[in-house]
């Protein structure tokens, strides 16, 4: 039913929830995992040079993004489920995306993130607009 199933991860604690779930659906039916960790370009743009040099943040969010994918790609190991890791920076909801149609993935499992009210409606919601948009089954994993 599932050859690759994409779990995207921002390193929270919902998130690990999610590649649990993932982890479990892709040992049940013998598929790869794919852990996708987006940079949000947004952010790179809250620091100047003046604070902190640009290539320092970049950094320390590229090595927050891999450690994310890593600890994934170790909790997938110690089920046997084979794991493809990837970083990306762009727009979360729109690089997700992408790695389904680039990936050939046939379900996306991810963490939903609770905001309610006025925080849902100025941030939006990067599981929301998956969910709208994605071609292949989401499922939402409250933590």
């Amino acid at each position: 039913m599932y050859s690759s199933v994409l779990v995207p991860t921002d390193g929270s604690a919902r998130s690990l929830a999610a590649a649990r779930r993932g982890i479990d659906i892709a040992s049940t039916y013998g598929a790869e995992l794919h852990a996708l960790s987006v940079i949000d370009a947004s952010d790179l743009g809250l620091w100047t040079t003046a604070d902190i040099p640009v290539e320092r943040v970049q950094a320390s969010l590229r090595d927050a993004a891999e450690s994310a994918v890593d600890e994934i790609a170790s909790l997938a190991s110690d089920e046997d489920v084979s794991c493809r890791t990837a970083v990306r920076i762009g727009v979360p909801h729109r690089e997700i995306l992408d790695a389904i149609d680039e990936d050939d993935i046939d379900l996306v499992v991810m963490a939903t993130h609770g905001r309610t009210g006025l925080e849902h409606a100025i941030l939006g919601s990067t599981t929301e607009r998956v969910v709208r948009l994605s071609r292949v089954p989401v499922m939402t994993v409250r933590e």
